[in-house]
């Protein structure tokens, strides 16, 4: 059924003097979604190779990361973009499957 009203809705979209253009999205990409993007970083940079004994502790790490997240600007700024590669088109470097 959701198809059906993705398909009804996109209608007006199929005519030849509308300007957006629709992109299908695997139901699965967290590279294209920017807050797994943020949410990959954080894990990195809180959870990876430290263990927290409390609870306390574990809270403690994620506070210190969001309020040192200015210092983390470039790498975010780096990580989260919206450039995106699309595959099997000219000048991307990455050839269809």
């Amino acid at each position: 059924m959701p198809r059906t009203i993705a398909r009804a809705n996109s209608r007006p979209l199929d005519k030849p003097d509308c300007r957006l253009k629709l992109v299908y999205l695997p139901s699965c990409a967290p590279n294209l979604n920017l807050i797994e993007r943020f949410w990959h970083f954080m894990k990195r940079k809180v959870l990876f190779n430290k263990a927290s004994g409390k609870f306390a502790l574990f809270k403690q790490a994620f506070d210190d990361f969001f309020q040192s997240l200015p210092a983390y600007a470039a790498d975010l700024a780096s990580l989260i973009t919206d450039r995106f590669h699309l595959i099997g088109q000219p000048n991307s470097g990455i050839p269809s499957a």
